[in-house]
């Protein structure tokens, strides 16, 4: 499950596929990570559009990284950015391409999504 990881929409499928309750996977994780699996998914979510982005470069357009990282459209994409990293894909993607922002994943080191 760990490879899928990047790919998983929410906690209740994460429980699911894990076979677990979701109460269970919150302990688990809240143990294991120190967080609960909402914002594990959540950081998950913003390294793949980083990745998404440092990959395309120039080329990455905010609706196919949008799409591509599990959101349903581009404003989608915009909402997440501002409401959790104080940023949009525009100055994200500018930050991103002049080297700005680090490199380091915390979730998908060694992944290759």
């Amino acid at each position: 499950m760990e490879e899928r990881i990047a790919d998983i929409p929410n906690v209740q499928t994460w429980a699911f596929e894990a076979s677990v309750s979701r109460e269970w996977l919150y302990k688990a994780m809240k143990v294991m990570h120190g967080k609960p699996p909402k914002i594990i998914l959540r950081e998950i979510k913003y390294e793949k559009v980083v990745r998404l982005i440092r990959k395309r470069g120039l080329e990455a357009g905010c609706y196919s990284v949008a799409v591509d990282t599990g959101f349903k459209d581009a404003a989608s994409l915009s909402k997440f950015l501002s409401r959790f990293y104080e940023t949009n894909f525009t100055n994200l993607k500018a930050e991103i391409i002049k080297g700005k922002v680090s490199e380091s994943y915390t979730w998908l080191n060694g992944m290759h999504k």
